[in-house]
């Protein structure tokens, strides 16, 4: 029997990558008993102005204007240019964000004139806002020297033998992601080679959920659904009735795209409850830094 633990998806999506990497650093800078982040990056070409809101102070952050610029560009439309306003909020216990990013309303009272001309050199567009080109010292430039925008298409060419890029980054509207919680599983399967172990939790025909739990002798890994996997950072595995429980590290639940604490309901036959409660820690037992088992 093959096993799945390499079907991962093409590259992930680097913008959210960016984001999930802002709410890290976001969350390293708050006090100890935070509840709400709000993220807010403003900019114009060079000018810029990033704020931290922790419950209604302001605090400084490390690192965050580097991945801002990095998701402008990531943003970048060659018809409409990049966002000007990016803010992102984050809750306590929770991996996820919602947010909003604006491309046409002016971020700043005042827009110096070099920024105008900046923004414009960097990220070319057909019909910028008219706030954008009122910024500008004279008149909009005509064929302007561009820097980044040619540089994206010139990168994001392909051959027909590979596959083509993601798409940018979104430049209007909301952001969103809620990390799973939970799933029920009314179907598992043990698949075993000399020396690999595949445990498989499923929904039923009509429910494309999966959960895939892997190892061999010296490698852990496992797999939700149509995310990449993660090697590793399972903190324990808890058996609580018809509850099976996963303890994640933050980076293991990203690859999941799960919370850090994931429940799978185990909506089973009670033998097929019984014999998971006999495969895992079975093949668990010989993995070098396997999760705790609890409850088994």
């Amino acid at each position: 029997m093959m096993s799945h633990r390499h079907n991962w998806p093409a590259r992930p999506d680097e913008g959210h990558r960016m984001r999930m990497t802002i709410g890290d650093l976001a969350r390293a800078a708050a006090p100890p008993g935070w509840s709400r982040l709000t993220v807010r990056r403003s900019q114009v070409g060079a000018h810029a102005l990033t704020t931290l809101i922790c419950d209604g102070r302001e605090v400084a952050a490390e690192g965050v204007d580097e991945q801002f610029q990095r998701l402008r560009e990531l943003s970048y439309r060659a018809d409409a240019g990049t966002w000007f306003t990016c803010e992102l909020e984050f809750t306590a216990g929770s991996r996820g964000y919602t947010g909003h990013v604006d491309s046409s309303a002016p971020p700043f009272a005042d827009v110096p004139a070099p920024a105008a001309l900046a923004e414009l050199t960097l990220f070319p567009h057909e019909e910028p806002p008219g706030w954008l080109l009122a910024a500008l010292p004279t008149a909009a430039p005509i064929a302007l020297p561009t820097a980044y925008g040619d540089r994206r298409h010139r990168r994001h060419r392909h051959s027909d033998h590979e596959p083509p890029p993601p798409p940018p980054a979104p430049i209007t509207g909301e952001l969103a992601y809620r990390p799973a919680t939970a799933m029920t599983a009314h179907v598992f399967e043990h698949h075993q080679e000399p020396d690999l172990h595949d445990v498989y939790l499923t929904g039923q025909a009509d429910e494309p959920e999966c959960l895939l739990v892997g190892c061999s002798a010296n490698a852990l890994w496992a797999s939700r659904g149509g995310t990449r996997g993660t090697g590793g950072g399972m903190r324990s595995i808890t058996l609580d009735g018809e509850v099976l429980r996963l303890e994640l590290t933050p980076e293991a639940a990203d690859a999941l795209e799960t919370e850090t604490a994931f429940e799978v309901r185990l909506d089973m036959p009670p033998e097929m409850t019984a014999r998971l409660a006999a495969v895992l820690p079975g093949m668990l037992r010989r993995v070098t830094g396997a999760p705790e088992l609890i409850g088994f």
